[in-house]
């Protein structure tokens, strides 16, 4: 598999609803030590931060090269056998300022059929496309990008995306200078960003199990923007949801596409993979390769475009059309809850 980081990927309304478990988290759970919290300030101001991200540096944003990783499929005995730990909903939000009314279904994608084949999403000025964008920083030698969604939260100033997308994993560090782009290519507007909250388990072990992150912009992006919902600690793994990112390439394969700041979608059902050691996680079948990293699973997408974050776009196969998400429950809660305080 690879980590999908230079792009997003779309998800699926859906009439499902994912069961609620018990909210309340085992001792196991809260002795897990991948469950600690690694943050990050930047201390580059957010004046200097906008002057940075000029056009050309924008322009240089590479995708983070992949790593590989094995998924199997899992059985309904160990999903039915899991713990679900902690779950917490929240519902979107639509944007403070006054915009042009939308509908997202207006593309005719309100259909159960399947798409598999990344296809570009050209309705812009509203959701979803309003809440997703384009993340960029700097890497060591270099540039790169990454996918990102404005989620629900009581600072009105927190972005999901994943944990490749802000550290490099086991013995590296944290990128720097953030800036977000909601809703490319329709709007330009770049968004500082604050701090970040991301799990030990990604920055001290490179587990994908563990690979959510959350940013902090210094404004409130929410107000602006609107947000999509959350739902966290579902039970199951069989969900009708809608994946969004901006991919740089077609896995597997590598094609690359001509135009890497076109929001991309997939739609279809998703289903249960084993990350190994018990860990159960998500799959979909889609095409959207590097950069759609941190774009968002939608599940329950309404016809104005809302709905609930309940994965991401985290890895990618490198022989099949198959894409990964950790599973959102304690991991999730545990980064949501520190982001939306800051």
């Amino acid at each position: 598999m690879a980590l999908a980081a230079a792009g997003g990927v779309a998800v699926a309304a859906t009439g499902d609803t994912p069961s609620k478990p018990a909210a309340k988290t085992g001792a196991a759970t809260q002795a897990d030590p991948n469950l600690a919290l690694t943050t990050y300030t930047e201390p580059t101001s957010e004046k200097a931060l906008k002057a940075y991200w000029t056009a050309a540096r924008i322009k240089s944003a590479k995708a983070i090269k992949p790593v590989s990783i094995d998924a199997a499929p899992a059985t309904d005995n160990q999903v039915s056998a899991l713990g679900a730990g902690e779950s917490i909903e929240g519902a979107p939000t639509e944007p403070e300022v006054k915009g042009k009314a939308g509908n997202a279904s207006a593309q005719g994608l309100a259909s159960a059929q399947a798409v598999v084949e990344a296809r570009v999403w050209k309705r812009h000025g509203v959701a979803p496309a309003r809440t997703i964008g384009k993340l960029y920083f700097d890497v060591p030698g270099g540039r790169g990008s990454c996918s990102a969604t404005v989620i629900t939260a009581k600072n009105k100033r927190t972005l999901w995306t994943a944990g490749h997308c802000v550290h490099g994993g086991k013995g590296k560090g944290f990128y720097k200078r953030f800036a977000f782009i909601p809703d490319l290519p329709a709007k330009r507007t770049a968004w500082s960003v604050k701090s970040i909250v991301a799990l030990s388990g990604w920055t001290k072990k490179s587990d994908p199990r563990y690979d959510i992150a959350a940013l902090v912009t210094n404004r409130r992006i929410q107000s602006s923007t609107g947000s999509q919902g959350y739902a966290f600690g579902y039970k199951g793994r069989r969900y009708s949801m809608y994946s969004f990112g901006y991919p740089a390439d077609r896995l597997p394969g590598g094609k690359r596409y001509a135009n890497n700041n076109l929001l991309r979608y997939c739609q279809g059902k998703t289903y249960p993979v084993n990350y190994g050691g018990g860990h159960i996680a998500l799959g979909m079948n889609c095409t959207m390769g590097h950069g759609a990293s941190g774009g968002p699973w939608i599940y329950g997408m309404n016809r104005k475009g809302y709905g609930r974050i309940a994965a991401l776009n985290s890895m990618h196969s490198l022989r099949t059309k198959a894409m990964y998400s950790p599973y959102h429950g304690s991991a999730a809660v545990a980064v949501y809850k520190a982001a939306s305080k800051k």
